[in-house]
């Protein structure tokens, strides 16, 4: 039986690229990207975050080559009353108040701020944390997949949970094609699912009862719920970049767009979709 906790999807600064990179069909012109995380509070286990956004830590990160690139490619905007320390605090709640931070995957702008919660456990899959521990020492390869090792606290293995190691969780037959995760918590409320694809070891959440509405965290599955309902893949080049495996990539979207189309219920939330945070904010 699955527990209620509540969510806030929070705006933990933003890229600015082409519409048209995240929706072939979008216009020519330059638009913000959200970088969104999941504020979670679960009645026992308290705080938890999903993913972190921007951080300060992203430009100390990316200050020379060739990490610089990354910063070059994608410019980040981090006001500072969307740091997302600074947004806790008006919740109440400070850095040593999250007990969790779960990754749904480790390019930078969904890891950036791990080092300022130094009393979290965290939770990923264990394809992810292969990759990015590959990666080390590696700084060319790694910027070019997106990647900064970097931003990994320095005790980050042995804070790590890998969700692959938590109990098997069918979910419910409305939600296929997807059809299995993983229970974090071991009541049901927060559900890990993989979405391959995107990147190795990708992993979206599915909270069944968010405030009596079942919510989708789906990270970078999709970076348009418009584009993915209409099957409208990326642009071209946004896409080669989009795909650890093109093949899962596109399956997973597929997948993703049969679920949005038929069950309207379920909020779905990509962690770079305005338009799915904003239908979620105006319905909170």
């Amino acid at each position: 039986m699955s527990r209620t906790v509540s969510l806030n999807v929070l705006r933990a600064g933003w890229c600015r690229h082409l519409e048209c990179m995240a929706d072939r069909g979008g216009r020519w012109a330059p638009v913000r990207f959200p970088a969104l995380c999941g504020l979670i509070r679960h009645p026992d286990v308290g705080w938890i975050l999903y993913d972190t956004g921007y951080a300060e830590h992203f430009f100390k990160a990316t200050q020379t080559l060739p990490e610089r690139l990354y910063r070059s490619a994608v410019p980040v905007q981090l006001p500072a009353q969307e740091q997302l320390l600074a947004q806790l605090k008006t919740f109440g709640i400070g850095a040593h108040d999250i007990s969790t931070v779960i990754i749904s995957h480790f390019h930078g702008d969904h890891i950036a701020g791990l080092r300022d919660f130094p009393q979290a456990t965290f939770i990923a899959l264990d394809a992810g944390r292969q990759h990015i521990e590959r990666l080390r020492g590696h700084r060319w390869r790694a910027t070019f997949g997106g990647h900064l090792p970097a931003l990994l606290p320095e005790d980050f293995s042995a804070r790590l949970t890998l969700a692959d190691h938590c109990k098997s969780a069918a979910l419910p037959g409305w939600m296929a094609p997807f059809s299995q995760g993983f229970d974090l918590l071991g009541d049901g409320s927060l559900i890990a699912v993989p979405l391959s694809g995107h990147s190795e070891g990708q992993l979206g959440l599915f909270i069944p009862d968010a405030q009596g509405h079942p919510v989708f965290l789906v990270a970078d599955a999709c970076w348009s719920v418009p584009a993915c309902r209409a099957g409208r893949l990326p642009a071209a080049p946004a896409l080669w970049f989009a795909s650890h495996d093109a093949k899962h990539y596109r399956q997973t979207y597929s997948d993703l767009g049969t679920l949005i189309r038929r069950e309207p219920e379920v909020m779905v939330l990509p962690s770079h979709c305005s338009q799915a945070w904003k239908a979620y904010t105006d319905e909170q």
